[in-house]
């Protein structure tokens, strides 16, 4: 490349150069004047109302929301922009006094347009406007409902010989929803979400969440959104007991049972297993489904405790003695 081409494309190059900083320098005064017009923006607020007394009342509707129009230049809207969400407290204790029962309020937000003005950041604001017309709330005088909680939907999985020995204990035994009349009324049963409980040894409690049913209502909550069950736990041994089988039916004075006796074979909780004595069993026979000549012995009576486990033989024989 000669000296001439080369003294060219420095030409070109400046060229460029001196158009591409033109370029921004145009677009830096556009933007400059763009972000110093004044325009409206739409800000939302979050929206507390103050003076409810919660002990009496349950909210059953109420407005959240308060949105507004500023007006102000680009620059002051992008620093608002990225500003935490604010809330605006208003109260509506005078709308409230001496309501009773069910209680509904409207406020006209042209009376409070002085206390949310002095909430929020007016730092180069030249108009102001509330957007909503009016601020609305619903109540209802608060009730409670108690609830025995369910925990059909618990599953307990024990480790080795170990097993539940006795009932499982609720703890709290009595849950409580707190709010209006008629959203109570919706609810019939409060129950321990679906769960499985695994590896248990040993006896304890267990903590478990209930199925939140209370949210499907805006102004229920619980006394508690989780209980602890109490598992009494013991290590289960074998125990085999020979037991005489009884059998009675209508119009039958006597019957001979062949045999007379059945093995029991059972799981007892290992502390209990020499208090277990057979005086605290009864077999009955009862005639068989198939309607065979046999009957089947029945275990009818055994501590609450006692897992049967299998009765030897599973069919008896009979004979009506006349």
């Amino acid at each position: 490349m000669d000296n001439k081409e080369t003294k060219g494309l420095w030409q070109r190059i400046r060229q460029s150069r001196a158009f591409f900083f033109s370029l921004i320098a145009i677009s830096a005064i556009w933007l400059v004047s763009a972000m110093s017009e004044q325009k409206t923006f739409r800000e939302q607020y979050r929206l507390a109302l103050d003076g409810i007394d919660y002990n009496r009342y349950a909210v059953t509707s109420a407005d959240s929301t308060l949105v507004v129009d500023i007006t102000s230049n680009g620059f002051n809207a992008l620093r608002r922009s990225v500003r935490k969400n604010k809330t605006i407290h208003v109260s509506v204790a005078k709308q409230i006094e001496g309501q009773n029962d069910n209680v509904k309020v409207s406020l006209d937000t042209e009376e409070i347009v002085d206390i949310v003005r002095n909430q929020i950041d007016n730092q180069g604001v030249s108009a102001f406007k509330i957007v909503n017309s009016t601020i609305s709330l619903a109540m209802a005088l608060r009730e409670s409902k108690a609830f025995v909680p369910n925990i059909d939907n618990v599953e307990f999985l024990f480790d080795g010989m170990n097993g539940l020995c006795g009932e499982p204990r609720l703890m709290p035994d009595t849950v409580f929803l707190y709010g209006s009349h008629a959203s109570l009324e919706k609810v019939d049963e409060l129950r321990a979400q679906p769960q499985t409980l695994k590896h248990i040894r040993m006896s304890g409690k267990y903590r478990v969440r209930l199925e939140p049913i209370w949210e499907k209502y805006p102004d229920l909550h619980p006394s508690t959104e989780s209980i602890d069950i109490y598992l009494p736990v013991e290590t289960f041994i074998e125990k085999t007991i020979s037991l005489p089988v009884s059998f009675s039916a209508d119009n039958v004075k006597r019957v001979q049972l062949y045999p007379s006796t059945v093995t029991v074979k059972c799981l007892v909780p290992r502390k209990l297993y020499a208090n277990i004595a057979a005086d605290d069993f009864a077999v009955s026979a009862k005639p068989a489904n198939d309607s065979s000549s046999h009957l089947v012995p029945v275990v009818t009576q055994f501590p609450s405790y006692v897992r049967i486990k299998s009765i030897s033989p599973e069919r008896v024989q009979y004979i009506i003695i006349k």
